[in-house]
């Protein structure tokens, strides 16, 4: 598995930027191949944190893409500054219950 975390400093509504990631973002990123699961969170230092896993190393990179061509086009006035990006090899991982299926 793959991970690419983006950190952004984000301005303005977080419900509004939620709703257009959601409607927007999420189709995109779920159709690149190799893709496995989305996560997007507003931190409390006034940054959005959002994490991808992928199967591999090309979706992974496909997707820093996407998330770049979509910010762009759709976000910039939300993201006054460019993203901090990291991405590599997970080397462990856990299996748990889904979060969403529990709530």
């Amino acid at each position: 598995m793959y991970l690419v975390v983006r950190k952004y400093k984000y301005v303005g509504n977080k419900q509004e930027l939620s709703s257009k990631i959601d409607k927007g973002f999420v189709p995109l990123i779920s159709k690149l191949k190799g893709f496995v699961d989305y996560y997007c969170m507003f931190a409390d230092d006034s940054t959005l944190v959002s994490v991808s896993i992928f199967q591999d190393a090309k979706g992974a990179d496909e997707s820093v893409r996407v998330a770049r061509d979509f910010v762009i086009k759709n976000l910039s006035q939300y993201f006054p500054d460019k993203p901090e990006i990291f991405s590599g090899e997970a080397f462990t991982q856990g299996q748990g219950q889904d979060i969403r299926k529990a709530a």
